[in-house]
């Protein structure tokens, strides 16, 4: 992937990863989620309960996409009873797709939080070189590392 610029736009250069995006936004169930999960990050039972997606089905959408990159895990929430969730946000907040030449380009804009936005923004001004942008979705990355754990009582039923 190359970086263009001025902002956390993105272009895939690796064919099979670009293939990868495009599969996970032709699908029904993985764009739902996807959709769901760009401006706030959602534990799974949540998305399939919103969605109205069956609840094996969104794990195995939630495991592809986390395999693509095109998700990442964002937050755990811990109930008073001990039960973990994993909240989920989409690591694309925009994916522009091109046929050219036989070729399918895919520019992606990477969906940041407040926080990474801040800190990106503070090592501009710290360094007087330009800041490389690792993307969330880079395959030699992995799964981003999930923050910090919070307790509180999340809104789902069981």
């Amino acid at each position: 992937m190359s970086h263009k610029e001025g902002n956390s736009e993105l272009q895939v250069l690796d064919e099979s990863r670009a293939i990868e995006v495009v599969r996970a936004l032709s699908d029904e169930y993985s764009r739902k989620i996807m959709l769901s999960i760009i401006e706030n990050s959602l534990p799974i039972e949540e998305i399939s309960k919103e969605q109205n997606i069956p609840i094996s089905t969104c794990y195995r959408r939630i495991h592809e996409m986390l395999q693509f990159g095109v998700i990442r895990p964002d937050r755990t929430i811990i109930r008073e009873d001990g039960k973990k969730y994993v909240c989920y946000k989409s690591a694309i907040k925009n994916v522009t797709i091109q046929m050219d030449g036989g070729e399918i380009k895919v520019d992606v804009v990477v969906n940041k939080d407040p926080s990474e936005k801040l800190g990106s923004m503070w090592s501009n001004l710290k360094s007087p070189s330009p800041v490389s942008l690792t993307p969330m979705f880079s395959p030699n990355v992995g799964v981003t590392p999930i923050r910090p754990t919070q307790k509180v009582t999340p809104t789902i039923t069981a």
